[in-house]
């Protein structure tokens, strides 16, 4: 009923298929579970072999805040207040896919019955995901309406916080692709190619997100992003805290992943803040635009 007032409204609404309350969550989740609980057992339990209990324990933690994300975005109905959800999903797909087919050699495809199951889940998930979103991404645009005005604009500190983030995730994660060896030395824990390449998809997403963040500045625009940070934050915290002697702390890349991790803190505590200030009417830097603002 939402999306039918939306549309009624003029308003452009978020389409099922790009909202997915079930699928998106429900995946992300299950390929969490055996990098969290099993960190040090994927050769058993998982699509391949992570020797780095770090690395397996941070791309569990990406693929739950993943799921939150993708939680909170199925509860939107009007499109400019998901679509960030969506930029990180198309950021995120094809890099892991290319990396998987890359180093398809390497995934689990016989042995052990979980660690095979998710080999197969792994591949053939990632193997038919990107060219989905694309198709669902199409199906949405095509959809007339026109964006709602912005109300309330994001501090400029706060823009800044997310600007800085995405100049440094960006190219990072254009570097751990394109050349993993190049990458590893300025990483905070040693990597694999594959592993690198895994976390450049993330780098990647989390960066598009910030920048995407920026451009939208609109509290309401990023409130689904702004509900996976505490995901984030928490469940780094937690990966940092068990596997700690697997950073080298003498590389200065350590100290960025920690000043990585206070940002996202800062970022969730910021939008509990504003959000609440919202929802009780105590804001006061409202930003209503003319209606040629946002027809695009």
């Amino acid at each position: 009923m939402a999306t039918a007032r939306s549309a009624s409204a003029g308003i452009r609404p978020f389409t099922n298929g790009l909202r997915s309350p079930l699928i998106a969550p429900i995946t992300r989740g299950l390929l969490g579970i055996p990098l969290i609980f099993l960190t040090t057992h994927t050769d058993d339990f998982f699509a391949w072999t992570i020797k780095v209990p770090m690395t397996a324990a941070v791309l569990g933690s990406n693929y739950w805040t993943s799921a939150a994300l993708a939680i909170a975005a199925s509860r939107k109905s009007i499109w400019a207040q998901g679509r960030i959800s969506v930029s990180v999903a198309l950021m995120f797909a094809p890099i892991t896919t290319a990396a998987t087919f890359l180093h398809l050699s390497e995934f689990h495809f016989t042995g052990e019955p979980v660690a095979v199951f998710f080999g197969w889940f792994w591949t053939i998930a990632y193997g038919f995901y990107a060219p989905l979103l694309i198709y669902l991404l199409i199906r949405q645009l095509r959809v007339p309406g026109v964006d709602p005005p912005r109300e309330v604009r994001l501090p400029k500190q706060v823009r800044a916080l997310w600007a800085v983030e995405a100049a440094i995730l960006i190219p990072l994660g254009i570097v751990m692709f394109v050349a993993p060896g190049l990458a590893a030395p300025w990483w905070p824990w040693p990597l694999s190619d594959l592993t690198s390449q895994a976390l450049s998809a993330w780098c990647l997403a989390f960066g598009v997100l910030a920048a995407h963040a920026v451009w939208e500045n609109d509290l309401e625009r990023v409130h689904v992003a702004l509900i996976a940070y505490p995901v984030l934050a928490v469940l780094h915290t937690i990966a940092l805290i068990r596997f700690h002697d697997d950073i080298q702390w003498n590389e200065p890349g350590a100290y960025v992943y920690v000043a990585f991790l206070v940002s996202w803190y800062v970022l969730a505590v910021w939008g509990f803040f504003a959000q609440r200030k919202r929802t009780f009417g105590e804001w006061v830097q409202p930003a209503v635009e003319k209606a040629d603002d946002f027809k695009a």
